[in-house]
C-alpha cells in the first residue's frame, strides 16, 4: 500500500512540475503564471474568503478557543468546532465597548498589569473582554502555572522523566500548587482520576485549575453564581441601575458577576409607549427618535401594529385598535406586562388562567354563555378570553330558525350548498347551547357526509340532492331538535 501511495505521489508531482513548466511558478515574460493553484499558499488571493486556519474569534462571533478551518478551494470556512457567542455579546466584536477593557487579539505586556507582580510574559485578552489572562506572565523563564503541570503530566503515562520535565516548567506558584495536589492524589492513585480529585482534593484541585472552578455546580468562595445560571434582570435593580420586568440576565464566564446583555433600561419606552410618543410627532425623523428608545422586541410588536393600522386604512387609530386591528394592538398593550402575574392596564386576565363560561358577563351584569359547559382561558395578550370551548343559549329548533331568517333555510341541493351558505348555517349554530348546537350541526352534518346506496353497494345522489339522506338524517340525528326556548337566544 505504502508503495502504491509513493509512486502516486511521485507521478502527481511530476505532473505538477510538467503543468508549471518544469517547476517555475512565472511565465517566460516575468508575470505570476495564472494556473498555479493559490489556494493553500498562506495568503488570501483573489476570489478567496479563508487561507489556512485561524483562532475561532478571527472567524467570526466566537469565543476564542478552538480553530476554524478552511476548506478545500479557500471559498468558505468551517466553524463546525467553535461556540457562538449570544447576539447580544459585545466581547469579539472587534472593538472595545463600555465595560469591557480588551478585545479579542488583544495583549499587554505582563509588566504593565496593575499590581506589578510579574515581569516577564505577555497576557490575552480574555475570552469576556473584561481583563487580562495572566497565563504566560511570570517573574522568570518559568511561565507555566499549575494546569499546564497536570496537564502535561497526564499526558505522560507514568514516565517519570516526562512527568519532570512537566513540573520543571512551571513557574514557582505553579509546582508549589501541583506539589500540594499530588500529594493528596495519592489517596487516588495518582492525578489522572478527575473525579476523585475533584471529590477528595477539592481545595488543592481547583487551587490548581482555578478557572474550573466555575462551573462546576457549586459557589465557591469568590463567586455569586454558577456558569450559565440565569437570573430575572429585574432581581439585579440597585439605586443606580434598573431593568425593565423582561428578560434574564447569564452568570460570566467567572462566576464573578451578571452579564445583562439581554437586560433592557428601565427607562427604554414600551411598545404602546412607542405609539403615544409618535402620536406627538410631525414627520419620520420624530417617529424614528421614539423608536429609537425602544428595544427590538417591542419594536416589532409596534411596527406589525402600525403595518395593520396603514394596511387597513384608519383614519382613526383608535377605531382600528378597537376593531380590525385589535388583536395587533392589545399585543402592543400588553407586551411588557402579559404573564408576569399581575393584571395590569390593559389586561383582564392572566395567561394560563380560566373561568367557567358562564362567568363571563355582558356591560349588564347577564351571562353571555351557557354555565357548566366548557370553560374560558386568558389569550395571551391578557386582553380577553378565548370562548371557542363556550356555547350561547339557542336550542336546536332556534337554531334551525336563524338559518331560515339569516341563510335563507337549508340547501335544496348540492349546488345551493355554497361556502357562503356554509359559513352563514355554521354563524347559527353557533349560537346554539350545548345540546342545541350538537343537535342542529348533527344533523347538518350528517346529511352532507350522507350517500344513498342500492343492494349491490352501488352509490347513488349524495347529500342535499338525495331525498333519503333528508328523511334518515332527523331519525339519526335529532328526531326531536329541541324546541324550548330561552329569552337569550336571539331566535
Amino acid at each position: 500500500m505504502k508503495k502504491i501511495l509513493g509512486i502516486s505521489v511521485f507521478v502527481f508531482c511530476m505532473m505538477l512540475l510538467v503543468s508549471c513548466g518544469g517547476g517555475s511558478s512565472s511565465s517566460e515574460n516575468g508575470e505570476a503564471d495564472s494556473n498555479v493553484p493559490k489556494c493553500g499558499n498562506g495568503k488570501i488571493d483573489e476570489g478567496e474568503v479563508c487561507d489556512g486556519e485561524v483562532a475561532c474569534w478571527e472567524a467570526g462571533h466566537f469565543y476564542p478557543e478552538g480553530k476554524a478551518t478552511c476548506n478545500s478551494d479557500c471559498t468558505a470556512r468551517d466553524t463546525s468546532k467553535c461556540m457562538a457567542r449570544d447576539p447580544n455579546d459585545n466581547c469579539g466584536n472587534f472593538q472595545i465597548d463600555s465595560g469591557e477593557s480588551c478585545e479579542q487579539g488583544n495583549t499587554k505586556p505582563c509588566s504593565e498589569l496593575q499590581g506589578g507582580s510579574f515581569t516577564q510574559g505577555d497576557a490575552a485578552c480574555r475570552r469576556d473582554c473584561r481583563g487580562w489572562n495572566v497565563e504566560n506572565c511570570s517573574n522568570g523563564g518559568k511561565i507555566r502555572p499549575c494546569s499546564y503541570i497536570l496537564d502535561c503530566v497526564k499526558k505522560c503515562a507514568g514516565d517519570a522523566s516526562c512527568e519532570s520535565s512537566c513540573k520543571a516548567e512551571g513557574t514557582d506558584q505553579g509546582a508549589s500548587l501541583y506539589a500540594d495536589l499530588e500529594k493528596c492524589a495519592a489517596s487516588c492513585g495518582g492525578v489522572a482520576d478527575e473525579e476523585c480529585l475533584t471529590n477528595n482534593c477539592y481545595d488543592q484541585y481547583y487551587a490548581c485549575n482555578p478557572n474550573q472552578k466555575c462551573g462546576n455546580g457549586k459557589i465557591d468562595e469568590g463567586e455569586i453564581c454558577e456558569n450559565k445560571e440565569t437570573k430575572p434582570c429585574q432581581e439585579l435593580n440597585t439605586a443606580d441601575k434598573e431593568w425593565q420586568p423582561i428578560n434574564e440576565a447569564v452568570c460570566n464566564s467567572e462566576c464573578s458577576g451578571w452579564d445583562t446583555y439581554s437586560c433592557v433600561d428601565i427607562n427604554a419606552l414600551t411598545c404602546f409607549q412607542v405609539y403615544e410618543c409618535a402620536q406627538e410627532c410631525a414627520d419620520s425623523e420624530c417617529e424614528a427618535a421614539c423608536i429609537a428608545k425602544t428595544w427590538p422586541a417591542a419594536k416589532a410588536k409596534y411596527d406589525t401594529m402600525k403595518e395593520c393600522l396603514t394596511k387597513n386604512e384608519c383614519v382613526v387609530d383608535e377605531e382600528c385598535m378597537n376593531g380590525v386591528c385589535k388583536f395587533q394592538a392589545d399585543a402592543c398593550k400588553t407586551h411588557l406586562t402579559c404573564g408576569n402575574g399581575n393584571i395590569d392596564n390593559y389586561e383582564i386576565c392572566e395567561k394560563g388562567e380560566h373561568i367557567d363560561c358562564g362567568d363571563i358577563k355582558d356591560s349588564d351584569g347577564q351571562s353571555m354563555y351557557e354555565a357548566n359547559t366548557g370553560s374560558a382561558y386568558c389569550n395571551q395578550n391578557c386582553t380577553e378570553y378565548g370562548v371557542t370551548m363556550c356555547y350561547r343559549f339557542c336550542s336546536c329548533s332556534e337554531v334551525k330558525a336563524c338559518i331560515d331568517s339569516e341563510c335563507g333555510g337549508y340547501p335544496n341541493s348540492n349546488a345551493e350548498n355554497t361556502d357562503e351558505k356554509k359559513a352563514c348555517m355554521e354563524e347559527c349554530e353557533s349560537w346554539g347551547s350545548k345540546i342545541g348546537k350538537g343537535e342542529a350541526a348533527g344533523y347538518r352534518q350528517l346529511i352532507e357526509s350522507c350517500c344513498e346506496q342500492d343492494n349491490q353497494g352501488n352509490v347513488g345522489a349524495c347529500g342535499w340532492d338525495s331525498s333519503t339522506c333528508l328523511q334518515n338524517a332527523p331519525s339519526q340525528a335529532n328526531a326531536t331538535c329541541g324546541t324550548e326556548d330561552n329569552p337569550k337566544c336571539p331566535y
